[in-house]
């Protein structure tokens, strides 16, 4: 099999990459990534396994370059993923998690790569404050933020595309709240999803007050990268004709919990807004359709 990441440096990319290879999983794999939330150092054990592509995904995936590789599934995870600068750098990051997006189903369109299938890193954010929980993927869709409308943006362009061209293979994950090694790197602020899990260890580390935002009961369903890495994988090798599905434990815990496991040293500052008070995923389309599973229990040694 013959893959494409895009992305692949980040923090969920490169644990995408190390499933996948230290199972054995794949022959051939081309990873695109433009280091701007990613670093080499997440990669630089894989080299001998991948072949590397340094520059920005929607400048190398041509129409021509997808109809020569005719890959058989494309793994974008590329994005500019914080909810918070996403209302500060609102072109930036329409660009890069829309505009781009698109060129990049447009090309196979284009490149008639029907037998490619396009498995899409979206988010539980598109559901907002939901009054649902555990919250199903037929939940109301309520985004909060500049970031979280435009990963339902993608996700209504790929049903509204479909629609048209009835070939077009793709599934949406929405990840709930994804920690585990390489989610912080204090070398880059917008680097994949700072999990708070990984801020907390970070500050830990140093001997550092552990900074709570808002009153810390806002609870979330974190879901270890490895769980992540292999719901992509089931997507694809699984695949159920344009799906989505959630991917979390199903089990939440509050920010004031997370803190309490690593530090007896806390403080509370403002709280951020456009972030969902509680995030609850009902798992039990992916665990039936794709039959994969997950660890319940918090990870937290070596996540960052």
């Amino acid at each position: 099999m013959k893959i494409l990441v895009t992305g692949g440096a980040g923090f969920i990319g490169s644990n995408f990459l190390d499933f996948i290879i230290n199972n054995k999983m794949c022959s051939e794999i081309v990873v695109i990534d433009n280091l701007i939330t990613g670093t080499k150092d997440n990669i630089k054990h894989l080299m001998n396994n991948i072949s590397f592509i340094e520059a920005d995904f929607s400048e190398v995936t041509t129409a021509i370059f997808l109809k020569e590789n005719q890959f058989d599934a494309i793994f974008h995870f590329a994005a500019l993923p914080r909810i918070q600068p996403s209302y500060v750098r609102i072109t930036e990051h329409h660009n890069a998690n829309v505009t781009k997006v698109l060129h990049l189903i447009e090309n196979l369109i284009i490149a008639s790569c029907f037998d490619t299938k396009f498995i899409y890193s979206s988010s539980s954010a598109i559901y907002g404050n939901s009054n649902s929980f555990p919250t199903k993927e037929d939940a109301v869709l309520c985004p909060l933020s500049p970031y979280a409308f435009q990963k339902l943006e993608v996700e209504n362009y790929l049903i509204l595309l479909s629609e048209y061209y009835k070939d077009l293979k793709w599934t949406a994950l929405r990840y709930f709240n994804p920690y585990g090694p390489r989610s912080f790197n204090k070398k880059n602020k917008d680097s994949a999803y700072s999990s708070v899990i990984g801020i907390f260890l970070n500050r830990k580390k140093k001997n550092q007050i552990l900074q709570i935002t808002g009153d810390g009961e806002q609870r979330r369903d974190f879901i270890h990268v490895n769980d992540v890495a292999s719901a992509n994988w089931l997507s694809f090798i699984n695949y159920k004709s344009n799906q989505h599905y959630n991917v979390g434990t199903g089990v939440t815990h509050s920010v004031n919990e997370i803190a309490r496991m690593i530090s007896d040293k806390f403080e509370y500052t403002v709280e951020r807004k456009g972030e969902a008070q509680i995030t609850h995923a009902d798992n039990s389309k992916i665990i039936n359709d794709l039959n994969w599973n997950c660890k319940k229990e918090l990870m937290l040694g070596g996540v960052e």
